[in-house]
């Protein structure tokens, strides 16, 4: 394949978070990625349009599941990275757009890896992360000293043996569950627990101590608290 498949970061929602390494990979790329899910708007074209002229651009839509099921996940990344390969084999290069940064929980990550298998080039730029975002409109540090950082999602296995742990807690995409995150992270002796909805779009809401948090937040939500020693 002499095409490349480049994993563009778009930053969290905000288009002045977008870097300029980013918008020229996408300016120079003759095909735009768009992932996107059942019922969810296609916000990183979105932001890529504020910053770039994508006009000329030949734009893919990839369509993904949202599913637990191991072997309905793979068939379908398989036949994503089947539908980008043809482009790659003309020499054509790809701009693959991830929310916030391509490193953390993204859907780049799992159709690289197929297309490096089969000899493709891959290059990856990195990005803003919603949670180093959303500290920022907070206006508190995530970390300090010799405090710990665990990110994860919700969904995440050993959830609440991590939560044992004195740290700062991140908890993305957690809108469905925030009653139940907001009480968990209270019974764990977390503090300064905050929850950022939307960070960095016209429909951004802050919510500063867990009494406020509501008992639903949108998709788009995440959790920081903090527990010291």
């Amino acid at each position: 394949m002499n095409g490349t498949l480049y994993g563009v970061s778009v930053g969290p929602g905000d288009p002045e978070l977008i870097t300029l390494k980013a918008v020229r990979i996408i300016n120079e790329c003759e095909v735009i990625a768009v992932p996107r899910t059942k019922g969810e708007n296609t916000l990183a074209l979105e932001i890529v349009k504020d910053v770039c002229d994508i006009s000329q651009k030949e734009i893919v839509y990839l369509d993904f599941l949202m599913s637990a099921d191991k072997q309905v996940l793979q068939k379908r990344h398989n036949e994503i990275a089947g539908t980008l390969m043809p482009y790659l084999e003309s020499g054509k290069n790809i701009a693959f757009l991830n929310i916030g940064d391509v490193s953390v929980y993204s859907t780049f990550s799992y159709i690289a890896a197929i297309i490096k298998e089969n000899g493709g080039q891959l290059s990856v730029c990195a990005g803003v992360t919603s949670f180093c975002a959303a500290a920022a409109e907070i206006g508190e540090p995530l970390v300090q000293g010799k405090n710990p950082l665990v990110v994860m999602p919700s969904s995440c296995t050993d959830f609440d043996k991590l939560l044992d742990t004195d740290c700062t807690a991140v908890i993305m995409k957690s809108g469905r569950d925030s009653a139940d995150i907001r009480e968990k992270l209270r019974k764990k002796g977390f503090e300064n627990i905050n929850a950022v909805c939307d960070c960095g779009l016209d429909t951004q809401k802050i919510y500063r101590g867990a009494e406020k948090i509501p008992d639903k937040c949108g998709y788009f939500t995440l959790f920081t608290a903090v527990k010291e020693k």
